[in-house]
């Protein structure tokens, strides 16, 4: 195949075979005036492939990469060069062509059958493509490659690669016929397992996650990954999954499994479970800073301000003398903690003087201490204050702008709120709370309800599985008399976030549909998690169930 060549390309080739002859009557001459010391083992490049190599790489830089390709691929496949295979699969993949990359990584795993980079390149193409039942081959083989040493963290990768194919349970079906070898084999049978697990997790068969979780601990009862799989299930609200994770806790030295499991037991609101299993933390771990916060944090949200300040105050002695990013996140977390329980017991100023203490070398650390404070006058009702605070900042910064106008709300000057929010969705289109709060403030007080719910389904677009924005949308379904659609959207915003402004929105609905008894099932369990609820008390208040 001949190719029409532009001036400056004869110019460069001209400049790089000048330099080429240079150097061949270079060694010539210096072989007439020395002795032969060595053979030399010269290169299987010829000049035509050279010629090849760079007139490839010309057109690359003349922005032609599908002719660079070709040509670069075409030495490679004459040459069976390595590199020249690499080069081919990166300008393929640079030029987005994925027909490109997998051909030249097949090309190259042909030539190279035993060479573990080419495989992966071509298993990991392969996957981009959604090429899932081709992939079988090159993972097998990828699994035969890697050192004993390294095999089970291959392993725990392979869900990670198939992350992003679109047909999961064939993506499983294909991971669950590469691993079976390693499913009987006693040092991998574990993690091999746990990668099952997680891939049937990724097309929702929690029942299958839930047994692979359970054969992976059967394997290996010290092993950590079947239980991170089974707190995952947990997550997920399967019950059956937590004896996988208690067994694991009584065999780990650490506490990492055990804080996972805190975690997790409060994201399920279980809260006098989470507590316990921080005293035994604290206790078998007294250096363990982390786990300090967290029960103090908890014990701040109960209510047992004496624990919580000592808790905290633990924390900040374990804390103090740590440069990690993480630990000044979290010592401004625990001075922000301890400032409320000054506020609480009427020490608002005092509260203000400990919190201007807090760290402010950089402008992050300048904001982060300007919104603890704001945080904690919007507790005390000072909505003027912080109003007036936040006044005082970048007109440019939208969470900032978005915290001033949620405080005019408070304030009831609901232009300014408006005027603010509006300012956020054109500096940030993008800024979904901002359209959110402004449907929901219409909506609740049953203005513009046309133009509310279209901010809201805006706002959807942004992050259509939001729990507040649902409800938001149920909500302005029920002001415009849509009693059906609105329980509909609240009912999905419920079984996702048990919040107590959901359930008091979702038992208004059934209140007004006759659906008492279920009205007064979502109230009580609210209630149970967060009597002082503003939203919640003025619901009750002012439908007055008896409860």
């Amino acid at each position: 195949m001949k190719f029409p060549l532009s001036a400056a390309r004869l110019w460069a080739m001209r400049v790089v075979l000048y330099a080429g002859a240079c150097t061949v009557w270079a060694t010539a001459s210096q072989a007439q005036t020395e002795p032969e010391v060595e053979k030399i083992n010269n290169s299987p490049m010829s000049g035509e492939l050279l010629y090849e190599i760079l007139l490839g790489e010309l057109n690359l830089r003349q922005g032609e990469p599908a002719a660079g390709f070709a040509l670069l691929l075409d030495a490679a496949r004459k040459t069976n060069d390595v590199q020249l295979y690499a080069r081919a699969v990166d300008v393929a993949l640079q030029a987005r062509s994925g027909d490109g990359a997998l051909m030249a990584a097949r090309s190259w795993t042909q030539a190279a059958p035993q060479d573990r980079k080419a495989n992966g390149h071509l298993l990991q193409i392969l996957i981009a493509l959604n090429q899932v039942t081709d992939s079988l081959g090159p993972l097998k083989k990828e699994l035969s490659f890697a050192p004993e040493a390294e095999r089970n963290a291959v392993i725990s990768q392979i869900p990670r690669q198939y992350a992003r194919v679109s047909d999961k349970k064939q993506a499983a079906d294909i991971v669950q016929q590469a691993l079976e070898p390693y499913l009987r084999n006693n040092a991998t049978a574990s993690e091999a397992w746990t990668s099952v697990g997680r891939m049937r997790l990724a097309h929702n068969n929690t029942a299958a996650a839930l047994e692979a979780a359970r054969q992976g601990s059967a394997a290996d009862n010290k092993a950590l990954s079947p239980a991170l799989l089974a707190l995952e299930l947990m997550g997920r609200q399967i019950k059956e999954a937590e004896p996988l994770v208690t067994q694991a806790l009584r065999r780990q030295n650490t506490p990492e499994l055990a804080m996972s499991y805190v975690r997790v037991l409060i994201e399920l609101q279980r809260y006098d479970t989470a507590s316990e299993q921080l005293q035994t933390i604290t206790q078998n771990f007294p250096q363990h800073a982390d786990a300090w916060l967290v029960l103090g944090s908890l014990q701040f949200e109960q209510g047992q301000d004496a624990l919580a300040e000592q808790s905290l105050s633990r924390y900040v002695a374990l804390a103090a003398n740590s440069d990690n990013e993480n630990t000044a996140r979290g010592l401004a977390q625990a001075q922000t903690r301890r400032a409320s329980l000054l506020a609480r017991q009427g020490k608002l100023s005092e509260a203000r003087q400990l919190l201007a203490q807090l760290p402010s070398r950089n402008a992050d650390e300048q904001r982060s201490r300007l919104l603890a404070e704001v945080q904690l006058l919007r507790e005390h009702r000072q909505w003027q204050t912080a109003y007036e605070l936040l006044a005082t900042v970048s007109a440019n910064d939208t969470d900032l702008l978005y915290e001033q106008a949620m405080l005019a709300e408070k304030l009831n000057r609901l232009d300014d709120m408006e005027k603010l929010l509006r300012n956020v969705m054109q500096l940030d289109p993008s800024y979904h709370n901002a359209y959110n709060a402004l449907g929901f403030s219409l909506a609740d007080r049953n203005l513009r309800l046309d133009e509310a719910k279209q901010l809201i389904i805006k706002a959807l677009t942004f992050v259509p599985d939001d729990p507040f924005i649902t409800d938001s949308l149920g909500w302005v379904e029920f002001r415009l008399g849509n009693a059906s659609a609105a329980l509909t959207y609240l009912q999905k915003a419920y079984k996702d976030r048990t919040d107590p402004e959901i359930a008091a929105h979702l038992g208004e609905v059934l209140w007004h549909l006759q659906r008492t008894d279920d009205a007064r099932k979502v109230w009580r369990e609210a209630l149970d998690v967060a009597p002082n609820n503003e939203t919640l008390q003025e619901t009750l208040q002012r439908l007055k169930p008896a409860l």
